[in-house]
């Protein structure tokens, strides 16, 4: 191949093929998949985190793999990413996959390499570190109307924990063997939390409900699962009209979505600022569970009792609060009003009690951001001196609606 491009550390050259594959391989024992994980995190021109990324396990639109059954190789769409998001980089990182609570021996990333276009480019990446556990080994930019990627080593000994500091968002660091362990509170049974799922079957006029809560004057959040496979999203709430929503984004990797309709709505929520230590913080849940047996909000209260979901899974946090079916998309809310999380699942067995996950406000943040939502003016609804939780009721009902979805 005398076109080949062979990358070197540091060097870049440009993609011709913007709809481009891409493939990988490794010398090493290590298997795609099993114990090598992938994933694309596009950023933003501060390389921070502008949506949530593709994995071999969870791939996106713009990411697909070529064959579910090899997933060492990929189909890139840069256009769709580039154009239709703020991305002004996408970058590559290769991980090992590691859960000391499953009593796994620890592995090493050592090399892998990489093919662009059927051989057009070239990069292997190698390391002589020791203990290396993930890496960022290859990315690609837009520079004067061109698609370019360039041959990166920057090496981790604390795997994709060091990235999601600079990045600023939850980065899936659980091996594949424990993405189905989750308990979808919406639907009481266990589903994959990855879109390698098959879409729910629901029949037409078939109806169900969740929850979800006004960001703004026209959007709403609630989970993916609540509007999957929905024809029609409508929105309730007492004293006011029915409306019509229409989804905006949803990403299943975080079970997200926003919603939007078309007229303002009365009151809205904001979303917690920054992270602090709120291990033990009180809680306070609004919904409508079981909107079958009545359709009123109502209020439960807890703390939050771990700050990683299940299998030590970042992107949530769990809480303690009591939560049934339809719950899913309820705000979790400080004393303060601050939503520091969203309902999302609980896990059901006969030897765990409150078992509950919610999404963590950071990724909720990165979800808005990606859709272009400022939330810059709703800091001052936030109270500076604690709320009793029926002042909290009071004062956050109006922001809460209930979701009916019609397949």
């Amino acid at each position: 191949m005398s076109n080949q491009v062979d990358l070197i550390l540091g060097a870049n050259t440009v993609i011709t093929n913007t709809k481009c594959s891409i493939a990988f391989s490794t010398d090493s024992t290590l298997k795609f998949g099993q114990q090598l994980g992938l994933l694309w995190l596009p950023l933003d021109a501060s390389r921070k985190a502008v949506c949530s990324p593709a994995y071999l396990h969870e791939p996106k639109e713009w990411a697909k793999l070529d064959n579910k059954d090899n997933p060492s190789v990929w189909q890139l769409d840069l256009p769709q990413l580039f154009d239709q998001q703020d991305v002004n980089f996408l970058q590559l990182i290769a991980y090992v996959y590691h859960d000391p609570s499953l009593n796994l021996p620890a592995v090493e990333l050592n090399d892998v390499s990489l093919t662009l276009n059927n051989g057009d480019i070239y990069y292997n990446f190698t390391t002589n570190e020791r203990h290396v556990k993930a890496a960022i080994i290859l990315e690609i930019y837009q520079r004067n109307g061109q698609f370019k990627c360039r041959a990166l080593g920057e090496a981790s000994t604390q795997g994709l924990a060091s990235v999601e500091h600079h990045v600023q968002v939850s980065l899936d660091v659980r091996p594949p063997s424990t993405h189905a362990l989750i308990q979808d509170a919406q639907q009481q049974r266990i589903q994959p939390n990855n879109d390698a799922r098959p879409p729910r079957q629901v029949q037409a006029g078939e109806t169900w409900t969740g929850t979800a809560f006004a960001i703004d004057l026209y959007h709403l959040l609630t989970c993916y699962h609540v509007i999957e496979s929905a024809a029609m999203v409508g929105i309730r709430q007492q004293g006011q009209p029915d409306r019509e929503a229409q989804v905006v984004l949803s990403d299943i990797g975080s079970d997200s979505a926003i919603i939007r309709v078309s007229d303002p709505l009365p009151s809205y929520l904001p979303l917690a600022q920054q992270c602090v230590d709120i291990l033990g913080e009180t809680i306070t849940t609004l919904g409508f569970p079981l909107s079958g047996l009545s359709s009123q909000l109502q209020v439960t209260q807890g703390c939050i009792s771990g700050l990683t979901g299940l299998n030590n899974d970042i992107r949530h946090i769990q809480f303690t609060a009591p939560i049934q079916p339809g719950s899913s998309g309820s705000p979790l809310l400080l004393p303060t009003g601050e939503v520091v999380g969203m309902v999302t699942s609980s896990l059901v067995h006969e030897h765990a009690q409150n078992m509950n996950y919610a999404v963590k406000f950071q990724l909720l943040s990165a979800l808005l951001a990606s859709a272009g939502i400022s939330l810059k003016n709703t800091t001052d609804l936030t109270s500076a001196t604690p709320l009793t939780t029926p002042q909290l009721s009071k004062q956050s009902r109006s922001a809460l609606w209930l979701v009916g979805c019609q397949g």
